[in-house]
């Protein structure tokens, strides 16, 4: 099985991909479980899909207008919920952590009403929100 890692550039790739995510993971991980927003990812992964459904929505309800990728949308949506998550934190001083859920909270609610005002995508929203690590390209690392 290791021949194979070393004959396939994708799987190479791959490999390379998911020990950066080992190394980087839980030195981010501890710096968030000390500030207490341990929570935050799944915050802003929930903002992020209701940036990609707002794209979505936006690109079949008027054709002609692609403002921007669904990447690009769910990635402002997700700086602009990190910049609220943090004016949250300095408004409620003695409860910092009640930011996250109202933001996640926020997030599903907008998530759910594009869903429902576009009536279901015909292009597959799960290839958005997952990715795949065996798709990451040699061009990240420089080669």
């Amino acid at each position: 099985m290791i021949e194979l890692f070393l004959r396939y550039e994708f799987l190479q790739n791959a490999l390379y991909t998911g020990l950066m995510i080992g190394f980087i993971a839980p030195l981010l991980g501890v710096f968030l479980v000390v500030r207490r927003l341990s929570l935050i990812a799944d915050a802003l992964s929930h903002i992020a899909l209701a940036g990609i459904a707002a794209s979505l929505y936006v690109s079949k309800a008027v054709p002609t207008i692609s403002i921007l990728g669904p990447y690009t949308m769910g990635m402002l949506f997700s700086v602009a919920g990190s910049l609220l998550i943090e004016r949250l934190r300095t408004a409620y001083t003695y409860y910092k952590e009640i930011a996250i859920p109202i933001i996640l909270s926020g997030g599903i609610a907008l998530s759910v009403v594009f869903l429902s005002l576009a009536n279901g995508f015909n292009n597959d929203l799960f290839q958005y929100l997952f990715g795949s690590v065996m798709t990451v390209s040699d061009k990240m690392f420089g080669r």
